[in-house]
């Protein structure tokens, strides 16, 4: 079990690292048992889906043709919002102190919970988001937001990865086709880079980096859960209501929230 003093400390190249390309993938900052532990709740999470709080909301993929169904994921779950409402095993998963203390390294001292997503991708998901930042989506006064997606599966590029491109937040908002979507040929491709990630692995990305969600063409499901942090100081302007919005995590880099259950 995490306590709240149990932080998780960056080294000065991977603070730097973030700051000069907009992500950073952390290796295994959950460990074997860990993982396990959060599949089996992450599949009670996807198969029990009736009697969950009103608010809380699940969307499912058609079966693809030539693709069989992950029977770990029966319902073929594609995305669920406000998971964090689900248990206090969820609750504990956003509040851990690893990752806060990780949106303080990166971020500044003082971090808000903004809000919780799942994302998975069944066999034969195909994303058609294209590439885009995050920042239309969640406009603030300033771009000082941050997810962390923690991965359930390994992730390579023929199953999903997450594509981004290095250094791109640094050039502020970019063009868009429909308010959301970079065209293909604003983006460099020779410069993208594939965050292939490993069960347990969590990447950082910056409301600002072009980004895009990868294609599965296996037929095992991918799973990975999305936790979005703010500063304090950055003021919301799309009127998040999702769970949790705005909840104080750190103040004057202390962590604020106590563990609820023995999840980790």
């Amino acid at each position: 079990m995490a306590n709240i003093n149990e932080k998780w400390c960056l080294e000065s190249d991977q603070i730097q690292f973030f700051h000069d390309n907009g992500y950073l993938l952390i290796r295994s900052l959950y460990n074997y048992e860990e993982v396990f532990q959060m599949r089996g709740q992450f599949h009670q999470l996807i198969t029990q889906t009736d009697g969950r709080p009103k608010n809380m909301s699940y969307s499912f993929m058609d079966p693809k043709e030539n693709y069989e169904i992950d029977p770990f994921n029966p319902k073929n779950v594609q995305g669920m919002m406000d998971h964090v409402l689900a248990s206090d095993f969820w609750f504990d998963h956003f509040t851990d102190p690893r990752v806060v203390s990780i949106m303080v390294d990166l971020l500044g001292p003082n971090i808000d919970f903004h809000n919780g997503k799942v994302r998975n991708k069944p066999p034969g998901f195909y994303s058609d988001q294209s590439w885009h930042q995050d920042w239309p989506y969640e406009r603030h006064t300033k771009p000082e937001l941050a997810a962390a997606i923690t991965y359930l599966d390994d992730t390579g590029f023929e199953s999903g990865a997450t594509e981004v491109l290095p250094e791109s937040h640094l050039k502020g908002e970019w063009d868009t086709s429909d308010g959301y979507r970079i065209p293909d040929d604003q983006v460099p491709l020779e410069e993208h880079c594939v965050l292939s990630a490993n069960a347990g692995d969590v990447a950082i990305v910056h409301v600002l980096a072009v980004h895009r969600a990868g294609h599965n063409f296996t037929n095992t499901a991918r799973h990975a859960i999305i936790n979005e942090y703010k500063t304090s100081e950055t003021i919301d302007q799309w009127n998040n209501r999702c769970a949790f919005a705005g909840l104080p995590l750190a103040r004057n880099s202390e962590l604020l929230m106590p563990r609820v259950s023995k999840s980790f």
